[in-house]
C-alpha cells in the first residue's frame, strides 16, 4: 500500500499540474470568447413604463440611465427632489421620451400609494 502512495505521488500530482497547465488557457480563451461574441439579450422597451425607487443616486440612477437608453418612459422616485431633475434631465438626453419625478419615501405606505398614482396618471396606465 505505501508503494502505492509513493507512485501515485510521484505521477498524480505532476500529471494534475500538466493538465491543469495545458486545459487551463483553452477553457479560458472559450469563455472570453463566448463573452465577447455572444449578444446578450436586450429587451425591447421602447413604450413601456418604467418605476424607479432611489434613482436620485447610487444604483437606481445607473438603473434609471439603462432604462433611458433602453427607450423606457421612467418614473423616478426618490426623496431628493433637486437630484431627481438632474436625473431625469440626464435620463432625457440618454433616450427616454418622457420622464416623471416623484418626491416620495418609500418608507411610507402614503408616498408608495401616490408614487403609483401618479405615475398611472401620468402615463394613462391601469
Amino acid at each position: 500500500m505505501e508503494t502505492m502512495h509513493k507512485v501515485l505521488n510521484l505521477i498524480a500530482i505532476p500529471l494534475t499540474f500538466v493538465v491543469v497547465f495545458f486545459a487551463m488557457p483553452p477553457i479560458l480563451i472559450l469563455k472570453a470568447l463566448r463573452f465577447a461574441l455572444g449578444s446578450p439579450v436586450r429587451e425591447d422597451l421602447g413604450g413601456k413604463v418604467i418605476l424607479i425607487t432611489g434613482s436620485s443616486s447610487g444604483i437606481g440612477e445607473h438603473i434609471a440611465y439603462e432604462y433611458a437608453r433602453r427607450g423606457a418612459r421612467l418614473a423616478l422616485a426618490a426623496r431628493r427632489e433637486t437630484r431627481l431633475h438632474e436625473v431625469a434631465e440626464k435620463a432625457i438626453k440618454l433616450g427616454s421620451p418622457d420622464v416623471i419625478v416623484i418626491s416620495a419615501d418609500v418608507s411610507k405606505v402614503d408616498h408608495c400609494q401616490r408614487m403609483v398614482d401618479e405615475t398611472v396618471n401620468h402615463f394613462g396606465r391601469g
